[in-house]
């Protein structure tokens, strides 16, 4: 298995970068082995450090009810979000850098210092610099994308792109529950939320995240981001198109996608 596990790893790490899809791996896509998943991401990720990568964060997926039932998982899913994959406010993400992205409005929050196991609320908040709206753009090397938590963890929890919003708050003054998300294309209206979509609290999946990490030995530095999940509906993306985020009290951000590289 520790074989198999690497080649398909190495598969992913190719389908990365040449920006295409693996038609061959649907039993990968739909498996339910979430541990097996980690460890094909675990090898990915190595080859990513490899390649000259940079981590700065994590992205939690999988944090509404209703994601965790789809994918027949029993917890949030963990990936490691890279520097070259962070876009500026009002940057054109070019389609050809894409394999099948989807687009959803996040709350991301910035770390300050790594909490300790059993945080209370006061203390979590405490370990945040700041928080602040965000696009993410996930996107999947295997083909159809996955149905299932194994597929998707393997294929480092499906990490796309990620862009910003050049506004944040303080943690304090932010609402883990009824902050709400927009996200339009071109003027339109495609996806709504709030931020109770995340397991009912934002800060309820960042308490999650720190007990994980306290399990599985994972070091949250100073200055990482977390992306928390969907606050709405996840959206194909078209192109060319222009995408705007709005979420009242922690910024906006635009994006434009699908121009010629």
């Amino acid at each position: 298995m520790h074989s198999q596990n690497n080649t398909i790893a190495d598969k992913l790490f190719a389908a990365w970068r040449d920006r295409q899809a693996i038609e061959d791996e649907a039993a990968l896509a739909a498996s339910r082995d979430a541990e097996r998943g980690r460890a094909i991401q675990d090898r990915l990720n190595a080859l990513f450090a490899k390649a000259g990568r940079r981590p700065i964060g994590w992205k939690l997926g999988l944090t509404s009810q209703g994601a965790l039932d789809l994918f027949g998982a029993d917890e949030p899913m963990v990936g490691v979000i890279y520097a070259d994959t962070m876009l500026e406010d009002g940057a054109m993400l070019h389609s050809a850098g894409t394999v099948s992205p989807r687009i959803e409005g996040e709350m991301l929050l910035e770390v300050g210092f790594m909490p300790a196991a059993g945080a209370s609320d006061d203390e979590l908040l405490a370990s945040l610099a700041s928080v602040s709206a965000a696009f993410e753009v996930a996107d999947s090397h295997l083909l159809g994308w996955p149905s299932a938590i194994g597929g998707a963890t393997a294929d480092n929890a499906c990490c796309g792109w990620l862009m910003r919003a050049p506004q944040s708050t303080s943690p304090r003054d932010a609402d883990f529950e009824e902050t709400t998300m927009n996200l339009t294309r071109d003027g339109e209206t495609i996806s709504q939320g709030r931020a109770s979509a995340c397991l009912g609290s934002v800060l309820g999946v960042y308490r999650w995240f720190v007990e994980d990490s306290h399990r599985r030995g994972r070091a949250l530095a100073p200055g990482e981001i977390i992306l928390t999940g969907a606050m709405g509906p996840m959206i194909p993306m078209e192109g060319p198109a222009t995408y705007h985020l709005d979420c009242p009290g922690l910024g906006e951000a635009t994006l434009r996608f699908g121009g010629a590289s």
